[in-house]
């Protein structure tokens, strides 16, 4: 199985986009992050919807002690004014500096062994300075069924 035709291409985030138009193009292309790219065209970062979600509506206390919450917890909860005004931000302070990209000949084996080493599910995919689109543990899952 070759990498190349698990790609998925997507568009990039860019200055000025907001967390709303962010999503939209994750949701559309069913990939949970998509590269930043700057003025200068150069992918310089990711736009993740889990970083996200974790910035804005989840306390620190809760990701180090959500085991010891009940599910009874309604003071907790988020409310719908709270996702709304997420999704107005600027995704420019959640990119997060850090990516990872592969090439489209890298072998599969390679790919997952570098998302399970980074504790990530998707890689960006860049050719010769080229975005090419996401490769992601969905997509190889996807396309080990079809083949099946």
């Amino acid at each position: 199985m070759s990498l190349i035709n698990l790609i998925i291409p997507t568009s990039t985030a860019r200055a000025g986009m907001s967390v709303l138009d962010v999503f939209r193009e994750c949701v559309r292309a069913d990939v949970p992050g998509i590269p930043f790219q700057d003025e200068d065209g150069n992918i310089i970062g990711k736009a993740s919807i889990r970083h996200v979600l974790k910035e804005t509506l989840i306390p620190d206390f809760m990701v180090k002690h959500a085991h010891l919450l009940g599910d009874e917890i309604q003071h907790l909860n988020i409310q719908e004014s709270q996702l709304s005004e997420v999704l107005l931000l600027d995704i420019e302070p959640f990119v997060l500096p850090d990516i990872t990209v592969v090439s489209s000949s890298t072998p599969i084996a390679k790919a997952l062994a570098t998302m399970e080493g980074l504790d990530t599910t998707y890689l960006f995919v860049i050719d010769e300075g080229v975005y090419k689109g996401v490769v992601s543990v969905m997509a190889i899952a996807r396309t080990m069924l079809v083949d099946a």
